[in-house]
């Protein structure tokens, strides 16, 4: 079915602020914020409440990058506070090596409130080429939740899915479910461009 987002809304108070802006055919985000990391996130979050088992998938047709850790994609969050506990299935701007990672995708995940967060990057050795690039708009996500198995997977057509993580973690049945984006950078707001968003729950 198609996805009911409800109005966007900010998470730890970044400046500038963000917003949601929704259409028809997809969604656009505008968002600032420092980071979705360490014990506390800054970001913008457009999301539905969700209970139990669920697979959401969305494409992502564009993201600008204000610094190379911009980063935009799917997140089943415990509660709207800053240092709420998450699973995030995300992509980055580019495929430029970063931190473990020479790729576009990354997973990451927050177990304690209020703790640091730990992330899962693709098998070492790296392969010169990524196994997870991303190309924009040919970039697909979803995030499914089985009890408390978390699974992210990537497309580059929206058909034939490969998983990047199979995650376990306990996050509470009623949370809240949808699509963050953060600048990582604390003047400057990016944009994340997002269709074909669908949530079977």
């Amino acid at each position: 079915m198609g996805f009911p987002l409800l109005a966007g809304i900010d998470i730890g108070s970044p400046h500038p602020r963000g917003e949601t802006r929704q259409s028809a055919t997809g969604l656009e985000m505008v968002a600032g914020g420092e980071d979705i990391w360490g014990t506390r996130d800054e970001f913008h979050f457009a999301y539905v409440p969700v209970s139990g088992d669920f697979e959401l998938s969305v494409r992502i047709v564009s993201l600008t990058m204000a610094d190379v850790y911009t980063k935009g994609g799917l997140m089943l969050r415990a509660s709207l506070e800053e240092g709420a506990e998450h699973a995030y299935l995300l992509a980055f701007g580019d495929n430029q090596p970063r931190n473990h990672n020479n790729g576009g995708l990354e997973f990451q995940y927050r177990e304690t409130a209020n703790a640091p967060c730990a992330g899962v990057y693709p098998p070492e050795p790296l392969p010169p080429p990524p196994d997870f690039p991303v190309h924009f708009p040919d970039v697909w996500l979803k995030l499914l939740r089985a009890g408390d198995t978390i699974t992210g997977q990537a497309s580059r057509d929206g058909k034939t899915w490969k998983t990047f993580c199979v995650h376990r973690q306990q996050l509470p049945r009623a949370a809240c479910l949808g699509v963050a984006v953060t600048s990582h950078h604390a003047r400057q707001t990016v944009k994340g461009v997002f269709s074909d968003l669908s949530l079977l729950a």
